[in-house]
């Protein structure tokens, strides 16, 4: 492993590794995108599936862009996921952007009663101190 840092730097291909945290953190951005999806899916299903059964649901409108903006927050983590190895600039306030949206959203449903919501808000808090961190912010700045 030495030999092929020495061989990278003599080349002027100096790779730097991803930090630890940050893979841990891309770990837990996966699991948040595959729950976002599969609940965005479910609330999309259900709707259409009463609807398509005669039956009324109120606020229809209001689930169904609840369940595409979970599809899409999901969407959007994946492609975080999938791009951070290149390093680009925009994945880091990208992702900030949408922990934050969660944590105001978990203390929302903290709030009137949803206790579940404190996992959220845990996750939220748990990656947004990951993405903090200076040598996460020093690989997705170059």
């Amino acid at each position: 492993m030495a030999n092929e840092t020495k061989h990278e730097m003599a080349n002027g291909t100096d790779r730097q590794r991803m930090p630890g945290k940050l893979k841990l953190a891309m770990g837990i951005l996966v699991f948040q995108a595959l729950s976002n999806g599969f609940i965005g899916y479910l609330i999309i299903d259900t709707v259409t599936g009463r609807g398509s059964h005669g039956a009324r649901t109120p606020n229809s409108g209001l689930l169904y862009f609840v369940g595409f903006l979970s599809v899409g927050i999901a969407l959007v983590l994946l492609g975080c996921v999938l791009m951070a190895a290149t390093r680009q600039r925009w994945i880091r306030p990208t992702v900030i952007g949408i922990e934050v949206i969660g944590l105001i959203s978990g203390v929302i449903n903290l709030f009137s009663g949803q206790l579940t919501a404190i996992a959220g808000i845990a996750i939220a808090i748990g990656v947004l101190s990951m993405f903090s961190r200076d040598d996460v912010r020093e690989w997705f700045s170059e």
